[in-house]
């Protein structure tokens, strides 16, 4: 059994230079390169700063919570029945008599 080869079918392969590349080719690519690497630094910088600003917000927001609970605790002592008795009788004012109550239904 014998097995030929015939040249006319084999592949042929040709090897790739910048020589073949007209000069029109080789601008363009280099613009779409040099406008893929800006777009990728413009990316980059804009995450980075849109990471900070994350961050910075976040740190308000704890700050902003921190401060409502401390007010919530400050309205509750302002609110306390032991404290509103010692204000009124500081400023001379006395329980109501019995008489004085009203109950609303």
């Amino acid at each position: 059994m014998s097995v030929s080869v015939r040249v006319a079918n084999r592949r042929q392969v040709r090897a790739v230079s910048l020589e073949g590349l007209s000069l029109k080719r080789l601008l363009t690519l280099l613009i779409v390169v040099t406008a893929v690497a800006l777009f990728y630094a413009f990316a980059s910088v804009r995450a980075q700063n849109l990471s900070f600003q994350v961050s910075r917000e976040l740190e308000t927001q704890r700050e902003l919570r921190e401060t409502g609970r401390r007010l919530r605790v400050e309205l509750n002592i302002l609110r306390s029945p032991e404290r509103l008795e010692r204000v009124g009788a500081r400023l001379g004012l006395q329980p109501p008599e019995p008489a004085q109550k009203r109950v609303l239904k």
